[in-house]
């Protein structure tokens, strides 16, 4: 009867330890599963700042130079100068071009003179 009595206490406290356990190795893998979904959401953003970068390097109106580029969540914000208002739109336009880019943001200045 020691025995029974026991077995059932240990596999009472088993079954309690399994149910406090759960949420704990649950909230865990939704952790888990948040990080590698930023992880690829900053490896996404990074592709994009390059491709951008790389298409405003290549293009003649304008100076990828004076055009810093960030991406946050697809959506690309240009930054700095350019030498005329058509070089900014131009810029944009190739920014909206890159394949992942969700929204172009312009933060861009023409510079006097």
């Amino acid at each position: 009867m020691k025995i029974n009595q026991l077995l059932a206490r240990g596999l009472a406290a088993l079954a309690f330890s399994s149910v406090t356990i759960a949420p704990v190795i649950a909230a865990d893998t939704a952790d888990t599963k948040t990080s590698t979904e930023s992880v690829a959401a900053y490896i996404d953003d990074a592709t994009i700042t390059t491709k951008v970068k790389a298409a405003l390097a290549s293009d003649k109106q304008v100076s990828a130079l004076d055009v810093k580029v960030t991406t946050e969540n697809g959506v690309v914000l240009l930054s700095g100068n350019v030498d005329t208002p058509d070089a900014g739109v131009r810029a944009i336009e190739i920014a909206a071009g890159v394949e992942g880019v969700k929204d172009v943001k312009s933060a861009l200045t023409v510079k006097a003179g």
